[in-house]
């Protein structure tokens, strides 16, 4: 989850859909932290540090993939 930290560091309210409270809102959404970043917002946390190494996120379809069975010969 990053943080989000507006210019006005006393701000309480919603901007672009994220709740803030003295300043600090959470997302996880990339491009609600893209917009913030764009609009002089302080962005901090794993996905924007992820962003801004230029790393993508590896996000998996959770039913593409079948699980693996690890089974033991004589169990």
């Amino acid at each position: 989850m990053a943080k989000i930290y507006s210019p006005n560091k006393d701000y309480t309210g919603v901007s672009a859909s994220v709740s803030f409270c003295g300043g600090v809102g959470n997302t996880n959404d990339r491009h609600l932290i893209q917009w913030f970043e764009e609009h002089g917002y302080q962005v901090k946390g794993v996905k924007a540090e992820r962003k801004a190494a230029g790393q993508q996120d590896n996000i998996e379809d959770p039913g593409t993939e079948e699980p693996s069975l690890d089974v033991k010969e004589g169990d």
